[in-house]
């Protein structure tokens, strides 16, 4: 068993309820951006997911993530979370099944990264 798999499984759970939170919130809210408006719900969702996880994962762990971890970890959660974003609004999937779409990617990636950072 990881032995920090159990900081990981509380900090997935509030970084996810964080996000999908945030993404209720923020709804359909735009910021210019350039020429274009860029929804919220694209960029806070991934951005509060995170660092949420990290604080929670780094309280109870002792690990604490650095520069990588957020070049890695914010653009990959953005895929996530836009990918489920758009097939919903494309009406491809409904509101529930995006977010489970998004909660197993997110588990998916980040079971990854745990088990390839124990590895000896």
């Amino acid at each position: 068993m990881i032995r920090t798999l159990p900081a990981w499984l509380l900090a997935t759970l509030i970084a996810l309820t964080g996000a999908a939170g945030v993404l209720a919130v923020a709804g359909g809210t735009t910021v210019p951006l350039g020429g274009t408006d860029l929804p919220l719900a694209y960029v806070l969702p991934p951005l509060v997911g995170l660092a949420l996880f990290q604080l929670v994962f780094g309280t109870f762990s002792g690990r604490w993530r650095g520069l990588q971890y957020w070049l890695i970890a914010l653009p990959l959660s953005a895929v996530i979370w836009g990918g489920a974003l758009m097939l919903m609004l494309d009406g491809r999937l409904t509101v529930d099944q995006a977010l489970a779409a998004a909660v197993a990617g997110h588990l998916a990636a980040g079971l990854a990264a745990l088990t390839a950072g124990s590895r000896p």
